[in-house]
């Protein structure tokens, strides 16, 4: 198991958003790569995006929606049920940087004590939640925000947590993720040559061209 880089702030601080500012994160790597392991038609944007915050210094989009404050205001309670279901002790980190360039970020909801696994909370709306459980799985929009905590960290699993406490039925449903390592293979090609791209940019190079 790799050394782990950490960014040792509290999510969510002045500090954190500073840290993430022009570089990809693990929330938005769908942006650069799909879940079926082709680039993504969205990378142009993205790039545009992180550039601009570069030179500005400050974040692109500061929007956030009542689903988006849902999970901010419950993380807490979600991670304390998780511990409570599952035994597990959460430590919590700031972000983890996939290399000593630390231009590129996950920054995980937990990582479980003794583990090569992580956490990824969701708060959603009950019927969300409702369906998460029926379907039981992992969602696809959060395949590569989990995988990619996986590449970063170097680990072997991941439990997606989706917690709803208006859900007196089940409050938590918790999926346990295995790293698959052909995605994994492809998230590493495709996020790497952004994040050049990106670097080359911020020096003031060429425009690039998909």
């Amino acid at each position: 198991m790799k050394d782990l880089i950490l960014l040792n702030c509290e999510q969510g601080s002045e500090a954190w958003h500073q840290a993430r500012l022009g570089i990809p994160t693990a929330s938005q790597f769908d942006r650069i790569v799909t879940a079926s392991g082709t680039a993504s038609k969205q990378a142009n944007g993205y790039l545009a995006e992180l550039l601009a915050e570069h030179i500005t210094g400050q974040a692109e989009d500061n929007y956030q929606s009542a689903d988006m404050q849902r999970g901010v205001e419950l993380e807490p309670a979600a991670r304390a049920c998780y511990e409570l279901e599952t035994g597990h002790d959460v430590v919590q980190v700031g972000g983890v940087y996939l290399d000593e360039a630390k231009n590129i970020m996950a920054s995980p909801d937990g990582l479980i004590a003794g583990m090569t696994r992580g956490l990824e909370i969701k708060s959603p709306k009950l019927s969300t939640h409702i369906r998460y459980i029926l379907e039981d799985g992992l969602p696809t929009q959060y395949v590569l925000q989990v995988q990619g905590g996986m590449w970063v960290t170097g680990y072997d699993e991941w439990d997606f947590v989706s917690y709803c406490p208006d859900y007196a039925a089940q409050p938590i449903y918790i999926q346990t993720i295995k790293r698959n390592n052909a995605l994994i293979a492809q998230m590493d090609k495709h996020i790497r040559a952004f994040s050049a791209r990106l670097e080359t940019l911020k020096q003031g190079g060429a425009q690039w061209q998909a």
